[in-house]
């Protein structure tokens, strides 16, 4: 970043082929009322022009925009911009995503000695959705609040918590763990590798109860649920199990044979025996609905082959 910047806070932004989004999460942030932030876009190989949408704004930002060869996902550009970050803090704001007025000056207001990394709620905005508000009552939320003291347990029997767009973190930290990990296998479940690995490492997280953004789920999203995603969600699990601290071991296998199940029942995939893993010493409650999914699954006839 530039070395003159003074900001506290680097806001990380990597993109592709997203001109429009992306310029509609930089006018969030010029609109934003508390500034003192800084601004790195990671062009990820795009072949629309990206570096003029950001020219646009470097008048009203303290902006600046790498572009790199294509790397097939968020982690590698994310990461570039986590290593030019001069600030103590960085925030992650995917393209197709933008906040709300008030983001930054309410997360800083949380910035201090007593957390690591700090995430809020983000309403969830479709591409398919009508153009009319919603009523409070049918705002789809996501980036709620731990259920759990221990945040690698809930995130272990809870999946992620944390959006990317709604998370801010300890520079620091985030190069000690050098970053998300880029690897093709993980792609769209980077963020959530990352955060267990911080988890594991005693990172102390914050919720925020307010909503400060907003989560764009297009046509063309690449966290959609598919059988892709399911591998990735395998991966993912096959490779936590083998950094987690042994503690923790016993009930995350359980746990993850219980979602893959799952997830194998939803997509119509071939029976794996992961449901029948599941323990009853671990989690009774899983374990029974474990096997109510099996007997589903029985009466439902053969899978589709994968």
């Amino acid at each position: 970043m530039n070395k003159k910047s003074t900001a506290t806070v680097t806001v990380v932004i990597p993109t592709y082929n997203r001109s429009a989004e992306l310029e509609r999460a930089l006018e969030s942030l010029v609109a934003q009322t508390e500034q003192g932030f800084s601004v790195f876009v990671c062009d990820d190989g795009s072949a629309e022009d990206i570096q003029a949408v950001v020219q646009r704004f470097t008048d009203r930002l303290d902006i600046e925009c790498e572009r790199i060869p294509n790397s097939g996902g968020p982690a590698r550009p994310r990461n570039i911009g986590v290593a030019r970050a001069n600030s103590e803090w960085v925030s992650f704001l995917d393209s197709d995503d933008w906040w709300m007025s008030n983001r930054m000056a309410e997360v800083k207001q949380h910035l201090n000695d007593d957390v690591d990394i700090v995430y809020h709620r983000l309403e969830v905005s479709r591409s398919s959705d009508a153009t009319g508000s919603k009523s409070e009552e049918h705002k789809e939320l996501i980036g709620l609040p731990l259920r759990r003291a221990d945040t690698l347990e809930h995130m272990l029997r809870f999946g992620n918590p944390l959006p990317t767009s709604a998370t801010t973190a300890r520079t620091a930290l985030m190069r000690e763990i050098d970053g998300f990990d880029d690897r093709r296998d993980l792609s769209s479940v980077e963020d959530f590798d990352a955060w267990l690995r911080l988890a594991a490492r005693g990172a102390r997280f914050k919720h925020l109860p307010q909503t400060l953004g907003y989560y764009w789920v297009g046509d063309d999203n690449i966290s959609a649920f598919t059988p892709r995603q399911y591998e990735r969600q395998r991966f993912l699990f096959e490779r936590q199990l083998e950094l987690l601290p042994e503690a923790y071991r016993r009930r995350a296998r359980s746990n993850f044979n219980y979602l893959l199940g799952s997830y194998e029942l939803m997509l119509g995939l071939p029976d794996s025996g992961r449901l029948r893993a599941v323990e009853l010493s671990v989690d009774p409650v899983r374990w029974l609905k474990a096997r109510l999914k099996t007997m589903q699954r029985a009466f439902s006839g053969p899978a589709r082959s994968a």
